[in-house]
């Protein structure tokens, strides 16, 4: 049987809250672990599954996601480097994304693959 993306939600709130992960990749393999994602999954697939909005103010963007993962998502944009983000600041649901230029949240969404 697989897994929803609620109940892939619920695992990954209940390892952040317990201290249990720390990286992605950490975070991968207890997923797998508990039969909720098969195999590898790379970083970029499991934080596009963390990423519940991406909302374009710009120059910046605010992405929401569940409770305790945005240093996740932040982690994983900033090491995308994409030229048109200068960086984030991540709170435990809200990540705040300074654009460079215009058009640099096109790139970012791109990366978190949210589309509105």
């Amino acid at each position: 049987m697989t897994a929803t993306k609620g109940q892939r939600h619920q695992a990954i709130l209940a390892l952040v809250n317990r201290g249990g992960v720390h990286t992605q990749q950490e975070l991968a393999e207890a997923l797998a672990r508990r039969g909720l994602v098969r195999g590898y999954r790379s970083s970029t697939a499991l934080v596009r599954e963390l990423v519940l909005s991406v909302e374009l103010i710009e120059p910046m963007a605010v992405i929401r996601t569940p409770p305790g993962t945005a240093n996740l998502v932040a982690r994983r944009i900033d090491e995308a480097a994409l030229p048109g983000i200068a960086g984030t600041v991540a709170g435990d649901d809200t990540i705040i994304a300074v654009l460079r230029k215009p058009g640099a949240g096109r790139a970012l969404k791109d990366l978190l693959a949210h589309v509105e």
